[in-house]
């Protein structure tokens, strides 16, 4: 296979766009799940103890040599030498774009990983008679952190250069299976717990994402500025949730509330998703924080009534208050056009849908439908009947959550995962309606 070949045209931008950032959300969400459990010391830390105890009573001298070969060859200066001369094979490639991503993958992944060390400061496991004994931090683990960033890095290159899909769908089994090997060495030699290296795989994924997007807006000469700020606010909101302080906060949110009474929680809540919504604070946050708060029930009707006020509230302000600046913002934006001449000839089903779509953040949607003709009761019915599915399933996603947290459980993890995939299949079928709809 000739490498020096251009990469084929069959790899669609707009399907590797979804996949990547769809894994993005997926990790981003399961390490805050899993670093905020093991911050409480909640069910997770249980089964951690568990699975260290089983694998360190029943190793065996042929696998443990094995394991320790494994893990040698994937250290973090291992990584680091293997990227040396991967590099070394790109250079000689003239793939300047390619190291670059490869450089910022493993690099960034690694100091990554070192920051979260240093946040969390969660002991190794310990045994009377270890296999290894290492003294520094355990969550997350560096070993895995860094072979996702190199594996992930090196496949997706192999990827972009081969054309047969069963040798691509080779290599991305191969990197995972890579990846997969030395995170068991790492639980198999007692160096670290179970959530020490799902959640490694799930930080330097998001990083991964991150590198492989700016990477390929380089090679693509798209890298638009609002692309780098929104990159960079996903970063930062990742990097907020993984530092700020993770003890069972959710407890004393719940008791401050009950301190409050029921009515003035609502109302506390229903305020402030107001006015961060009106921010353009991304409105997805609200409806799961509702449902962890308040349970499904209440937690739907609050969630229902920020949206639904929220809403309004951005309407009125566009059409009345602030309209020469939300035009101007309109101008710049191509589906501002096609959504104002879809509005004209079906306002109440164009804005159901797009209410029900990730099109446009939820804020951009009720600043830009206040430029429209659409009446207002038609926006307000549409508005509540589009986001009300999506509102659903979130609160239901926020409740399950806390229950599969909090609890633990195969059960509860496995109601939270069927909200998570019921919330993403809406999206994506919605989604292609209003494209089709649309004409996008």
């Amino acid at each position: 296979m000739d490498l020096r070949k251009a990469h084929p045209h069959s790899l669609s931008p707009r399907a590797l766009a979804i996949a990547g950032w769809t894994a993005f959300a997926l990790a981003g969400v399961l390490f805050l799940l899993i670093a905020w459990n093991v911050s409480a010391r909640g069910a997770l830390a249980a089964l951690d103890t568990r699975v260290a105890d089983w694998l360190h009573a029943h190793a065996i001298a042929p696998l443990t040599a094995v394991m320790l070969a494994v893990t040698h060859l994937n250290s973090t200066v291992a990584i680091g030498v293997w990227s040396a001369a991967f590099a070394a094979v790109l250079a000689r490639l003239r793939e300047r774009y390619w190291i670059l991503t490869l450089a910022l993958a493993v690099g960034g992944a690694m100091l990554l990983n070192l920051v979260l060390k240093q946040v969390y400061e969660r002991a190794r496991p310990r045994f009377d008679e270890p296999l290894v004994a290492l003294e520094t931090f355990s969550f997350p683990s560096g070993h895995t952190a860094a072979a996702v960033a190199f594996y992930g890095v090196l496949a997706a290159f192999l990827v972009s250069r081969f054309y047969d899909t069963r040798r691509r769908a080779a290599c991305v089994g191969a990197a995972i299976a890579a990846v997969a090997l030395v995170a068991f060495s790492r639980l198999y030699l007692g160096a670290h717990y179970l959530s020490d290296v799902v959640a490694a795989v799930c930080s330097s994924t998001a990083w991964l994402v991150l590198c492989l997007t700016f990477g390929h807006a380089l090679v693509r000469k798209r890298l638009k500025r609002r692309w780098i700020i929104m990159g960079g606010a996903a970063l930062a909101m990742l990097a907020l949730g993984a530092v700020m302080p993770l003890e069972d906060w959710s407890h004393q949110l719940e008791q401050g509330i009950a301190g409050m009474g029921l009515v003035a929680g609502l109302a506390v809540f229903c305020a402030a998703s107001v006015f961060a919504t009106l921010l353009l604070v991304p409105a997805w946050i609200f409806p799961l924080v509702a449902g962890a708060v308040f349970g499904m029930g209440w937690g739907l009707v609050a969630a229902m009534i920020a949206a639904v006020v929220s809403a309004l509230a951005a309407f009125l302000l566009a059409r009345y208050v602030l309209r020469a600046l939300v035009e101007r913002a309109a101008r710049r934006n191509k589906l501002f056009k096609s959504v104002d001449g879809a509005v004209k000839k079906d306002g109440w089903k164009v804005v159901a849908l797009l209410r029900m779509s990730p099109v446009l953040p939820s804020g951009f949607k009720s600043y830009f439908l206040g430029l429209t003709h659409v009446k207002l009761a038609d926006y307000v019915t549409a508005s509540a009947a589009g986001m009300l599915p999506g509102i659903v399933l979130k609160v239901y996603v926020g409740a399950a959550g806390r229950g599969a947290i909090t609890e633990g459980g195969a059960l509860n993890w496995t109601i939270f995962a069927a909200g998570v995939a019921a919330t993403v299949a809406l999206t994506m079928i919605v989604g292609r309606k209003v494209r089709a709809t649309l004409k996008l």
